[in-house]
């Protein structure tokens, strides 16, 4: 919760909440921009420096943190349960891989050698909007800045009427004793596992012929047993090699949000929420990483042009919004089974098209071709579902 009380003038102009992919992006986006003048403050409990998560995203272009994708594939292989494998061609785009420890890495880096940069690594109790800036109150004190991007908040989940599912996955590291992995070809989705009335698949990226990241991943409304996970992704890694033995270097579990309760990007006049906290995060897909840096981009510029960081959204606009909270339902309600509908999503339109309805950058046209390859009956019963709900349920949240 926000509130506001006088205070002492800001003694930065930016303070950074938080120091994972959100706010580390923010700083390189800002230095990119050619705005170096701007006195930051990077607040967070720990330095990172570990290799605890996988960003993975597709594009066409070179991002901002080309120089560290760590493989990318112009190819990929969804597999929808016993049915025949699709080979998809990505049609100008390509699917990147980021391992955090190269960008903790690279970002500390340009951070020790920016002299307008500095870093208070304590825990973050609380942000406070104040009369000409906001203030960040840690355990090691209270700092201020003209404006606070604050990537700490956490989305309640909790309004009626609103679809609230998780992404959920534990990943290994898995090294062989030989080589088995085609590294050309990385698997977006296998849905050839149990799928226990729920949203089941494996993700497998071969980094190299005896060497790939397997994740087992669940969308559900709650957590599994530790046990659960490792019984699922064990298993089918021993399936997939067989005789071949196989070891863990790494490991990885994660849980992204789901959900079409809409965030407060802006909550107070100095203060922005960014990543998940602000609703980068796709709510039908949970892909978090390229949203994070063309919303940035977009505030970035918005600065630069106008002195002011309340750049209006490019992104989600509100038929997209609409859609995902379909999808959500259509998952949510069991309505087609999870391996039909992505296996449909795919074989029935180039992948070009499906990529940028899942990006929100789809023209009407295109949308009307997708939706019409789905099982149509469902999804307008899902959709009316969702306009009931929201019409049921209008949100009125202080943020």
């Amino acid at each position: 919760m926000h509130t506001t009380s006088a205070s002492p003038a800001p003694t930065h102009d930016i303070i950074i909440a938080g120091g994972g992919m959100a706010g580390l992006s923010l700083l390189r986006h800002l230095r990119m921009a050619g705005l170096d003048g701007l006195r930051v403050l990077l607040v967070d409990k720990d330095v990172k420096k570990d290799n605890d998560r996988t960003w993975c995203f597709w594009e066409t272009e070179a991002g901002p943190f080309e120089r560290i994708v760590h493989r990318a594939w112009d190819q990929v292989r969804v597999h929808g349960g016993p049915s025949k494998p699709l080979d998809l061609p990505l049609r100008g785009y390509r699917y990147k891989m980021i391992r955090s420890t190269d960008l903790y890495k690279f970002m500390e880096g340009a951070i020790a050698a920016d002299p307008c940069v500095e870093r208070v690594q304590a825990e973050i109790h609380g942000i406070r909007e104040g009369e000409d800036g906001a203030e960040v109150i840690t355990s090691a004190g209270t700092w201020r800045a003209k404006v606070v991007f604050d990537s700490t908040h956490r989305l309640p989940l909790d309004a009626p009427g609103r679809h609230h599912l998780l992404q959920h996955f534990l990943g290994y590291v898995v090294r062989t004793e030989r080589p088995v992995f085609d590294t050309d070809w990385p698997d977006l989705m296998h849905f050839g596992i149990p799928q226990h009335d729920q949203c089941r698949f494996v993700y497998v990226l071969p980094l190299q012929p005896d060497l790939a990241l397997i994740e087992f991943t669940v969308f559900s409304e709650a957590l599994l047993a530790r046990d659960e996970y490792e019984q699922a992704l064990e298993g089918y890694i021993r399936e997939r090699l067989g005789p071949v033995r196989w070891s863990v270097e790494e490991t990885e579990f994660g849980v992204i949000p789901m959900s079409d309760e809409p965030a407060s990007e802006f909550p107070s006049p100095h203060v922005v929420r960014i990543g998940t906290s602000g609703g980068y995060t796709n709510p039908a897909t949970g892909y978090t990483f390229r949203n994070t840096q063309k919303r940035l981009a977009e505030l970035v510029l918005h600065y630069r042009n106008h002195g002011n960081w309340q750049a209006p959204s490019g992104m989600w606009q509100w038929r997209f919004g609409l859609y995902a909270a379909v999808m959500l339902n259509v998952l949510e309600k069991r309505r087609v089974p999870a391996p039909e509908m992505f296996y449909d999503l795919y074989r029935k339109n180039p992948v070009d098209r499906v990529f940028r309805f899942l990006d929100g950058e789809s023209s009407f046209t295109e949308e009307v071709k997708l939706m019409s390859s789905t099982a149509i009956r469902h999804f307008l019963l899902a959709s009316a579902d969702v306009l009931r709900r929201r019409l049921m349920h209008p949100i009125h949240r202080v943020p």
